[in-house]
């Protein structure tokens, strides 16, 4: 075989491509942007990649991750990543992780890595994520698409700002969109995607990468660059890891005796119910009643309750694992 390294090579030389077989990644989410940066950081020979990802394929998501295919559907996104991208290089090592990154296993999962690339769809993720580099001097890679708009922000702090310099909490739930509220193009996803991927390939390689919060509305041709307004906030200043520590969660449980689900986000917050209810009628197609601090309705076998606290039940066969999934997919947090 000829040296499937040489155009690369060319470009970034000798030591810095070398420089690649030696470093360790970890991919968080194996979604829409995941999907994408894993295949460019496989196929430039990063030397480990371990994916980690909670969620099965699903036939929504064939539209734009392009890992997978209808065979794929039903399996874990983690393992069925890792054999493309054996196919694609047999010579990197690839650790497929199914799981749920939680405060219990963020830093034991996230721990031991060059760089941590953002491949999710939620708020608690990423600032588990930020809990992580702060305390372990990891970079990482904020990255993010939705609609025909994309976002992406390398952070390596104390060197840079970390995520809560610009975003020091949470958005409440129902106040951002999701795929789900807001759909998704597929090439929107393949850009950011690739960004990354080459920001992660300059922090691998040793070279500075775009050092702000760059956000780009593909569909209407518009961009904008955001700095943090400080460069060191009390959480990466004092290494204060609020989310690791628990004091922030959102956590599936099932309910004793009954098919059902408990889902609590702690501290409580405070959702927009009218503009949940909005948008899960568009989702389900179906009539959903809002009555004082509640929201009710149904999704497929499920009857869902949602209350104005973020607390929220689930009534059939939807697992704690896909009820955190369809949370996070829903409210956004």
């Amino acid at each position: 075989m000829s040296d499937r390294y040489a155009k690369q090579r060319i470009f970034l030389g000798r030591e810095a491509d070398e420089a690649l077989r030696a470093r360790r990644v970890a991919i968080l989410g194996l979604g829409a942007t995941g999907s994408v940066i894993a295949p460019w950081l496989a196929r430039a020979g990063v030397g480990h990649l371990t994916l980690i990802d909670r969620d099965l394929v699903e036939a929504s998501n064939l539209q734009r991750q392009l890992l997978y295919g209808e065979s794929d559907l039903g399996r874990p996104k983690a393992e069925v990543a890792a054999e493309r991208l054996r196919e694609a290089n047999s010579g990197i090592d690839l650790r497929p992780v199914v799981a749920d990154l939680t405060s219990g296993n963020a830093r034991e999962l996230l721990s031991g890595f060059d760089l941590i690339c953002d491949g999710t769809d939620n708020f608690e993720a990423r600032f588990l994520i930020n809990d992580v580099a702060i305390l372990t001097g990891t970079p990482w890679i904020y990255a993010g698409a939705i609609g025909g708009e994309g976002v992406i922000w390398p952070l390596n702090p104390p060197h840079t700002p970390c995520l809560r310099c610009l975003i020091e909490e949470p958005p409440a739930g129902g106040d951002v969109d999701t795929c789900d509220s807001a759909g998704v193009l597929g090439p929107t996803v393949g850009i950011i995607g690739s960004w990354a991927a080459l920001e992660a390939l300059k922090i691998l390689t040793g070279k500075a990468p775009h050092a702000e919060l760059a956000r780009f509305d593909f569909w209407h041709d518009e961009r904008q660059f955001l700095k943090a307004p400080k460069t060191r906030c009390r959480f990466c200043m004092d290494k204060v890891t609020e989310f690791l520590d628990a004091r922030w969660s959102l956590k599936a449980s099932s309910l004793c005796g009954l098919e059902g689900v408990q889902i609590r986000v702690n501290p409580p917050g405070r959702l927009d119910l009218a503009a949940l209810k909005e948008r899960l009628e568009t989702r389900t197609r179906s009539p959903w009643k809002q009555a004082g601090l509640m929201l009710k309705g149904r999704e497929g076998a499920d009857e869902i309750t949602l209350f104005a606290d973020g607390r929220a039940l689930v009534h059939g066969p939807m697992t704690p694992e896909r009820a955190r999934s369809w949370y996070t997919e829903v409210v956004g947090c």
